[in-house]
């Protein structure tokens, strides 16, 4: 029996609607990796290191240097079993490539983020997962969100420590001081603008300030970077 057309379009009609099934199977058993690895990342609620060969060491990052950068920035580095956000398919495929690189699979997953982003305890970027090495330094695996904007770290100084912010209100009281007019300050009319007044201003000034950020620091329990990037509490 000859065959039509019909029958060449039905066999063209079924390879086709094969490989679409191979092509989904193929994409599901690939999502399904994902979710493990995401699960992984979540689950990692302490530090555990790997040992891991030919790493980038552009990547790698010791303690004191992940210090830095969370108190620069106002970050945390806690366990990625902290983090409440949503792991993209980006890092899960950072960590499945280096798992494939590597011939083993990676665990110990720490992320560094702000505060928002954690599940803390009661007692604020981007995030950036990492791993721990062997030798006490931290692999950067995969970075997501936007860049971590030198405007937050602008934002942050004042309480990156209690000199920071003493020396953040002594020079807005500084600029205050010399901003208020003369006329303000003294009532002799040949005053120039430099005089022991200008200074009683920025005394005063600076008094008012230190008291105003000394009540909100401690009625918001403020707390300065350089204590809080590894702590799993708000307060």
């Amino acid at each position: 029996m000859a065959r039509t057309k019909e029958d060449d379009l039905a066999d063209l009609l079924r390879g086709q609607g094969e490989i679409m099934q191979e092509t989904y199977s193929i994409l599901e058993q690939e999502e399904k990796k994902d979710r493990l690895v995401r699960a992984a990342i979540l689950a990692s609620r302490q530090r555990q290191c790997n040992n891991l060969p030919g790493l980038d060491p552009a990547r790698t990052y010791n303690l004191a240097a992940i210090r830095h950068t969370c108190i620069r920035f106002r970050l945390r580095f806690l366990p990625a079993g902290l983090y409440k956000g949503i792991v993209p398919t980006s890092a899960a495929l950072a960590v499945r490539r280096l798992e494939q690189q590597a011939g083993k699979p990676v665990h110990g997953f720490m992320i560094m983020a702000p505060a928002k982003q954690f599940q803390l305890c009661d007692c604020d970027a981007d995030p950036m997962l990492f791993i721990p090495l062997a030798n006490g330094s931290y692999y950067l695996l995969h970075r997501w969100g936007r860049d971590v904007h030198p405007l937050r770290a602008v934002a942050a100084w004042p309480v990156r420590s209690w000199l920071h912010l003493v020396l953040t209100v002594m020079a807005v009281a500084a600029a205050l001081a010399a901003m208020v007019p003369t006329a303000w300050l003294t009532t002799a009319p040949e005053a120039s603008w430099w005089g022991i007044y200008r200074f009683g201003a920025f005394f005063c000034i600076t008094m008012l300030a230190a008291a105003a950020t000394s009540l909100s620091w401690f009625s918001f329990f403020g707390q300065f970077s350089a204590n809080t990037w590894r702590s799993k509490h708000f307060n």
